[in-house]
């Protein structure tokens, strides 16, 4: 069926859709005339008209108007049918959906409840570990500076030990070397001391010899006197 020529009171899209050819316009991108506004909405008839009229490229509209109406009738029928079949089956799917994307946002929150609890038990049992491995350190450090401390008290023992030694054995000697002085010098005093006696001895000799000689001397004076 030809298109009706363009009437004065045609709008953009029936002129549109009357200049179409394939010829002319069969590779151009479909670009819908629509007169709809970004605020419209579906609950009034003018906009569900202007989008239900200009939607389709004219190719498919050319298609159907060449159409028989038992072809049309048949096309209706059968494309209403699938429709409301379809429509029933995306419902029922969509229903389905919705559910089961409840139950997984419910099961998507145990999870996350289930994920926080785990990172509280992970953070907690990283504490307790790096507290245990700092007890272990604690004592292993422990333990290796009482060993330190015992090997060094060991060590000065030793050192004092020897130290001792060495000290005594100086010790000894001097004391050796003391008593030997002192059992030099008994002698020697006991030496000068008999030297003195028999000293003494002799002066007294020579005194008494000295006596005896002026006590002669005297008697043999007094005997010329008389």
């Amino acid at each position: 069926m030809p298109d009706p020529p363009i009437g004065p009171n045609d709008t953009l899209g029936d002129i549109y859709y009357k200049t179409y050819t394939e010829e002319a316009r069969g590779d151009a991108p479909h670009h819908p005339p629509w007169g709809l506004k970004q605020k419209d909405t579906f609950l009034e008839f003018a906009p569900c008209r202007d989008w239900f009229l200009n939607s389709f490229p004219p190719g498919e509209v050319n298609r159907q108007r060449a159409r028989t109406h038992d072809g049309l009738y048949h096309a209706s029928i059968v494309g209403v049918a699938n429709t409301r079949v379809a429509n029933h089956q995306i419902v029922r799917g969509w229903r389905t959906m919705v559910k089961e994307r409840g139950d997984w946002e419910k099961y998507r929150e145990r999870l996350l409840r289930q994920v926080k609890d785990f990172e509280k038990l992970k953070s907690a049992f990283v504490e307790e570990k790096a507290k245990f491995e700092s007890e272990k350190k604690s004592k292993e450090w422990g333990r290796e500076g009482l060993r330190s401390k015992l090997r060094a008290a060991k060590e000065l023992l030793s050192k004092e030990h020897a130290e001792w030694k060495e000290v005594c054995k100086k010790d000894n000697q001097c004391m050796f070397a003391a008593r030997s002085k002192i059992t030099d010098l008994e002698a020697q005093i006991a030496t000068l001391k008999k030297k003195v006696e028999d000293i003494e001895a002799d002066k007294e000799h020579v005194r008494f010899n000295e006596l005896n000689l002026f006590l002669i001397m005297l008697f043999f004076v007094c005997q010329n006197i008389a």
